[in-house]
């Protein structure tokens, strides 16, 4: 893999990522479990300015924009919610949903380490030392995200 096609590979997944905490938000929103939203909400900002980064950092070292890659939409609210309104949802649905979307959101950080940590490895073993080294502060902020998300 090319370090282009790594750092396309990384930019669509913070794309996907920004849409998967801004539908995290909409679906705790939903629930009524603001709290929840506003956590979601603070990962979107974190994410945005991490693809700034990100685009600023290629485009500085590499003096190239980062490909394009098609990106797929993280499916995270159930088409059925569209059908309701909020005054709709019991205790009950809101509870299981609740961990539903909290066990998405785990999994979702555990596929973004695991993605972050091959990347930054492949980096580093193209001799890429600094672009490896940069891209290891979002594996520690993965990683922590990650901590955070399993101790919930």
């Amino acid at each position: 893999m090319t370090v282009s096609e790594i750092f396309s590979r990384l930019k669509t997944h913070i794309l996907e990522g920004m849409v998967f905490h801004d539908e995290m938000v909409r679906y705790y929103s939903f629930l009524g479990l603001h709290d929840h939203a506003e956590k979601h909400m603070e990962r979107y900002e974190d994410e945005t300015k991490g693809y700034r980064k990100l685009c600023g950092y290629y485009l500085s070292r590499y003096n190239e924009l980062i490909p394009e890659r098609p990106m797929e939409r993280p499916e995270v609210i159930p088409e059925s919610w569209y059908r309701y309104e909020m005054r709709d949802v019991d205790p009950n649905t809101r509870e299981n949903a609740m961990r539903t979307g909290h066990e998405k959101w785990v999994r979702w950080e555990q596929a973004t380490k695991s993605l972050y940590e091959e990347m930054c490895r492949e980096l580093f073993n193209q001799g890429e030392v600094a672009a490896s080294m940069f891209l290891s502060c979002y594996v520690k902020d993965v990683d922590e995200e990650l901590a955070e998300a399993q101790t919930r």
